[in-house]
């Protein structure tokens, strides 16, 4: 299938390969960074340019990998027609690109992504099509592609993007948020590296809530004190301590 990816970032690098090694064409990359653009292209040996009016037209399907505020820009700018269009966001909806062209679509990878990554991860890819048409092409370019594919209106893959950051992003930043208070202790954070590993390692054997351990569910409000006691200069680390141990106690015993 010939393609054209419009945006030069992680899922556009990400797509970009994996389309290629699954035999598609990569016609152009377009990217209001030319020099983004150029790098991609070159990998992908494709065209490249930062020129919306420079668009190749005849592609079997567009690939918008872009930012979200990016997607409402292209609303506005970008007409093909019904030429076959699709986004690639978690949190915006179908419509959000329906001037573009009458053959819309969603084609959104539910996982965490980085260009720098050799190897991708397993992809979940979430499709979203305002017609059959749209829905057969994206099947075609899906399933060489992702892991596993599920289809779904815009409000449910709001709904799964939105539990994809609890999971995800928060978790990250937590990790991050006790890195720097080690480093700000005098402490070694790699110390907490297996329990980390542990932490996700279990995940595949049992449900979250059944493992579940320390002080929060237990109520332990001696323990727990004297944390926040370590926490009083920490005004966002203190608050985030407390909202998470009073979720666990009452998620536990809802």
């Amino acid at each position: 299938m010939d393609i054209v990816i419009i945006g030069a970032g992680n899922v556009a690098h990400c797509f970009g390969h994996l389309l290629k090694l699954h035999g598609h064409q990569i016609l152009q990359v377009i990217s209001r960074n030319k020099e983004h653009a150029v790098e991609l292209a070159e990998l992908l040996h494709a065209s490249a340019t930062d020129d919306l009016l420079d668009i190749n037209m005849e592609a079997d399907i567009y690939i918008l990998a872009v930012s979200d505020a990016a997607i409402q820009e292209l609303n506005s700018e970008l007409r093909l027609g019904k030429r076959i269009v699709v986004h690639t966001a978690g949190a915006v909806p179908l419509e959000a690109i329906k001037k573009i062209s009458t053959n819309t679509g969603v084609i959104y990878p539910l996982q965490s992504i980085r260009k720098e990554v050799k190897n991708f991860p397993p992809i979940p890819l979430m499709l979203e099509a305002a017609t059959d048409e749209a829905m057969r092409r994206m099947q075609a370019v899906a399933q060489s592609i992702g892991s596993r594919i599920e289809v779904m209106d815009s409000h449910q893959r709001l709904q799964l993007h939105l539990a994809a950051v609890l999971c995800n992003n928060f978790t990250n930043h937590l990790i991050a948020r006790s890195k720097d208070y080690c480093e700000k202790a005098g402490l070694d954070f790699t110390l907490l590296q297996p329990i980390i590993k542990e932490t996700f390692d279990r995940l595949d054997k049992y449900p979250a809530e059944s493992v579940q351990t320390g002080p929060a569910l237990r109520n332990d409000e001696i323990t727990m004190d004297r944390h926040r006691a370590l926490l009083q200069d920490n005004e966002y680390l203190q608050l985030i301590y407390q909202v998470l141990s009073d979720s666990i106690y009452h998620f536990h015993r809802s």
